[in-house]
């Protein structure tokens, strides 16, 4: 089940505008490390201009959250490089603010990844 190797080299993969793999759009932008249909599990890094707000949200799959550049502020929250947030997907979530901008790493399990907004 799944890949039993991948390696992935930050610097050689190009960021990618965030139009269909998240769907946040805006600025944001992300490199996919790891994507595994079968196994619902997907790695990427996502970078968050200064000033993005993601508000209130979920998806069908739950992540894990590490920062890796920049400010992230979690429901009120900040977290900095280091700092860990999970969020179960089909629970709301959020807001998630990035007042300067930040890089953070994400794992994905799930069916989805794209995120849900109540209109």
């Amino acid at each position: 089940m799944g890949k039993a190797w991948h390696t992935a080299h930050r610097w050689d993969l190009e960021w990618q505008d965030d139009v269909d793999i998240l769907q946040l759009g805006h600025g944001v932008q992300v490199k996919v490390l790891y994507q595994d249909h079968e196994t619902e599990h997907t790695d990427m890094l996502v970078k968050f201009p200064p000033g993005y707000i993601e508000p209130v949200h979920t998806h069908e799959a739950s992540h894990s959250i590490a920062v890796l550049e920049g400010v992230q502020i979690a429901n009120g929250e900040p977290m900095h490089a280091g700092d860990y947030v999970w969020a179960s997907g089909p629970e709301p979530h959020g807001p998630f603010e990035y007042p300067e901008g930040c890089v953070v790493f994400v794992s994905f399990r799930g069916p989805s990844i794209k995120h849900i907004y109540d209109k």
